[in-house]
């Protein structure tokens, strides 16, 4: 064994490896197993089996109960953020009214005065008008001179509410805009326009009921024709019937007669076919396995000044 392999760790400084190996790195790159991913016919939502199983226009499954009650919560949420969008337009009309209002009473006011002839040409009527309309709101100087011995009275008060120091009277930031919100509910998978009469019901056929009444796992459900579990390969609905085949099974035998093998029903044709989301696997060829972290890399210089030892503290990389 060579001289560099017995003493690779003795350096006063990190290797690239090193800093690599203790969580330095920019990109964390790691397989994700079979575990990581939901089996094929799990709701999205609850993760677990669904007892009444539907499905949206877009593929996606889930519990009758669990989307129901996430459409009934988002719309909730809309309409509340709707009355606040209101409340707020109307506030806004008031205030502008208010305006125009204020805008008229000044000049019905000087209209009146002039009709009174109480604006005359004289200019000691204008200079008094000028330093009238020149007062500055705020300033409680003395107008007159003090006599001796008389104290000048001010109200604190007043200065008080205008000072940043005092927390009961500091201004606050003016609430943020309420932004016109659009009340449709989505999916919460695809974010997509959904409502509760697209949803589609499924006649899923079970391949293992014992299975099924332990919480479910992968090859729970199996297709209605070949009765082969359904793991990870592309399932069909045919929306006429609610009946899951598989698409190697639609090609062989459904797509010829353009009829649900099990019910007999009639399909118009490919607007009556739905691509169900597949299960996920820990193989790369029918799902992506890699997942990335990226880190805060902090620079060689700056460890070197803040570590001690030979092995960086907790903390020092943040991950996102």
């Amino acid at each position: 064994m060579s001289r560099h392999s017995k003493h690779s760790n003795d350096r006063m400084f990190f290797t690239a490896k090193e800093r690599a190996d203790a969580g330095f790195a920019g990109t964390r790159k790691e397989v994700m197993g079979t575990d990581c991913f939901l089996p094929f016919g799990f709701c999205a939502l609850s993760l677990k089996a669904p007892k009444d199983p539907v499905a949206t226009p877009h593929g996606q499954i889930f519990d009758r109960a669990a989307i129901l009650e996430c459409l009934l919560q988002q719309k909730v949420d809309l309409q509340a953020e709707k009355k606040k969008f209101e409340e707020q337009e109307r506030k806004k009309a008031r205030k502008l009214q208010a305006a125009d209002d204020e805008e008229k009473l000044k000049e019905m006011e000087e209209f009146t005065k002039a009709e009174q002839g109480l604006l005359s040409q004289d200019h000691r009527h204008k200079r008094a008008l000028e330093q009238r309309d020149a007062k500055v709101e705020g300033d409680f100087r003395p107008e007159k001179k003090l006599r001796d011995g008389e104290l000048m009275q001010v109200d604190k008060s007043k200065l008080r509410a205008n000072s940043f120091w005092t927390k009961e009277y500091t201004p606050t930031a003016a609430p943020a805009e309420v932004k016109q919100v659009d009340t449709t509910t989505k999916c919460p998978m695809t974010g997509k326009k959904l409502k509760v009469k697209d949803l589609i019901p499924i006649k899923f056929d079970i391949a293992d009921q014992k299975m099924y009444d332990q919480g479910g796992g992968k090859g729970m459900f199996c297709c209605a024709v070949s009765k082969n579990p359904i793991i990870h390969q592309q399932a069909l609905l045919l929306k006429p019937s609610g009946v899951v085949v598989l698409e190697s099974v639609y090609k062989d035998i459904v797509s010829k007669e353009m009829a649900c093998p099990v019910t007999g029903k009639k399909l118009k044709g490919k607007e009556d076919i739905l691509k169900l989301v597949t299960g996920g696997s820990g193989f790369s060829a029918h799902n992506d396995t890699q997942a990335k972290s990226f880190a805060t890399i902090r620079s060689r210089a700056g460890d070197d000044r803040t570590q001690a030892g030979h092995l960086p503290k907790a903390g020092y990389c943040g991950l996102h």
